[in-house]
């Protein structure tokens, strides 16, 4: 048996005969609201990347935006065909190798979407608790950077995985198959901590501070970001590593999980535009305005598209 978990978990899973047609009718529920939910996720993004493509270097919040998007988008893409083989259970089978490239691909996208998240928590908590030494001591190319580091490292986890517990690359071994997904298990919490400790501190700064004119939309977004991720997103992790490191979790928590990641990567652009969106405006504002204005660029609707914006101060443009 490979290690890495595999598609169609739910038609593994024996019931008694009394609740089989109830549980085929919650699993095919649960997993069609799974479905619907990443189709329009995809359909989200996929308007945030289009959106930010054109002009993502006018506000470094942006780049971060931008990746976050397309890794979301990847993983809904495999989320979608990876649940297929339960949706179809009898009919349609993936190949093994296919199954677990699928996993595998999915756990890269969430892990570097993670990644992102935790970076621009901790970056945007440096920026509220010191605005007038951290938009100066800021390197310049500090965000591409970030994201870079983060799809490197998250790509070489992805192949680290692939070569010890598939047979993409020959034959799997399930000691150091362990052991990867003991570091990625060890990485996950990590990146879980930061995040969570920057955006307690940027909540503390952001009730207790003193009173500021401006709106503090992209502080807010940060923090819906996050609690959608805990209440969302982390259920997914949770599930993929206990059942890879073959610890015990109970059966109802695959669909569940499944559900609320589609959940998580789909809400996320409603949540930019929902914030983006002002009170008092004219009521059909253009998408790309509400998404500057959520990423708290208030004033780019009266500048050029290459002035710098508030913030870290455009420090990332190129």
């Amino acid at each position: 048996t490979l290690p890495t978990m595999e598609s169609g978990e739910a038609g593994r899973h024996p019931v008694s005969p009394d609740g089989i047609q109830d549980d085929v009718t919650f699993n095919l529920v649960i997993l069609s609201l799974t479905e619907g939910l990443s189709l329009c996720g995809l359909l989200g993004n996929g308007v945030v990347l289009w959106l930010l493509s054109s002009n993502v270097y006018g506000n470094p919040y942006a780049v971060y935006l931008l990746d976050v998007a397309c890794a979301d988008l990847i993983f809904l893409g495999c989320h979608m065909v990876a649940v297929i083989p339960d949706l179809l259970r009898g009919r349609l089978d993936f190949p093994v190798l296919v199954q677990s490239s699928l996993a595998t691909l999915r756990f890269f996208c969430y892990l570097v979407g993670l990644s992102l998240l935790a970076a621009v928590s901790v970056e945007q908590c440096l920026a509220t608790l010191f605005p007038a030494w951290y938009p100066c001591r800021r390197p310049r190319h500090l965000t591409t950077c970030v994201c870079a580091l983060a799809w490197a490292l998250g790509l070489l986890l992805h192949l680290l995985l692939s070569g010890a517990c598939t047979q993409l690359f020959g034959e799997p071994s399930h000691r150091v198959c362990r052991t990867l997904w003991l570091v990625a298990a060890a990485l996950l919490a990590a990146l879980c901590c930061a995040m969570c400790g920057a955006s307690l501190l940027l909540l503390l700064r952001v009730e207790r501070g003193p009173p500021r004119p401006q709106p503090r939309g992209f502080s807010a977004l940060v923090l819906l970001a996050v609690l959608l991720f805990l209440f969302c997103g982390l259920p997914f992790g949770i599930y993929w590593l206990c059942r890879n490191l073959h610890w015990h979790i109970p059966r109802s928590f695959y669909h569940f999980s499944f559900l609320t990641a589609g959940l998580h990567s789909a809400a996320k652009p409603a949540a930019y535009f929902c914030l983006g969106s002002a009170r008092g405006r004219r009521p059909r504002e253009p998408l790309r305005l509400v998404l500057r204005r959520a990423l708290g660029d208030e004033g780019g609707a009266g500048r050029r598209e290459g002035d710098l914006p508030p913030g870290p101060r455009g420090r990332d443009r190129l």
